[in-house]
């Protein structure tokens, strides 16, 4: 998985650079500090209600028949999040899938999960016959797909001049029964986002 590639290689590089007094990792941006735990078990079955209870807000719900299959349930929706310094951004967004088990998260939901994440995420509905697709595949699960993605590009009037299909998710983490999906223009904003969360549902305090 690209995830974890990407993990050994940042593990390889930070050795390499600190042998040279080095600290960073400029290819990437994410700092050498950072350790994100992909698949983590927890000791509950998570619901909605525990995500809710921490401030989630859902936007939108995926109906009982369209869900994929293992899935019980998928939410759409933001949470606010103890960020103060990133360009006062506080709301952040989030997809939430929910799995009867850890077990069920990690078999059926672990490679869709990885499609809709990251520069190559899948975000069209159509095939390789629109020339314009950024992927060959179309999107392996139509639902909640439009929240998966962002603008970018400059705004004239109330328009956006770019194009609508960047990846909103730059990574995701299966925690016990649910897949959680982070917003983030890189991995570093993903990693950090999805840590608030997850540490929220802890009963971790954020400073």
């Amino acid at each position: 998985m690209k995830k974890i590639l990407f993990l050994t290689t940042l593990l390889t590089l930070n050795l390499l650079i600190f042998s040279c007094g080095g600290s960073e990792v400029p290819e990437t941006g994410v700092s050498s500090d950072i350790i994100f735990e992909q698949i983590e078990d927890h000791s509950k079955v998570l619901s909605i209600d525990d995500f809710e209870s921490i401030g989630f807000k859902s936007v939108r719900s995926v109906k009982q028949d369209k869900l994929m299959d293992g899935m019980i349930n998928a939410y759409y929706g933001f949470r606010k999040v103890p960020i103060k310094d990133w360009a006062g951004k506080d709301i952040v967004d989030y997809e939430l899938r929910f799995f009867e088990s850890h077990q069920e998260a990690i078999a059926k939901g672990e490679k869709s999960a990885d499609l809709r994440t990251g520069e190559n995420a899948q975000l069209r509905k159509n095939d390789a016959s629109d020339p314009n697709a950024t992927h060959p595949i179309a999107a392996d699960w139509p639902e909640l797909l439009k929240d998966a993605r962002e603008c970018q590009g400059n705004i004239v009037g109330s328009h956006h001049a770019g194009l609508c299909m960047s990846p909103r998710y730059a990574e995701f983490k299966i925690f016990g029964n649910v897949i959680i999906l982070g917003q983030g223009g890189n991995l570093e904003e993903s990693y950090e986002h999805i840590g608030f969360i997850v540490d929220a549902l802890k009963g971790v305090i954020a400073e």
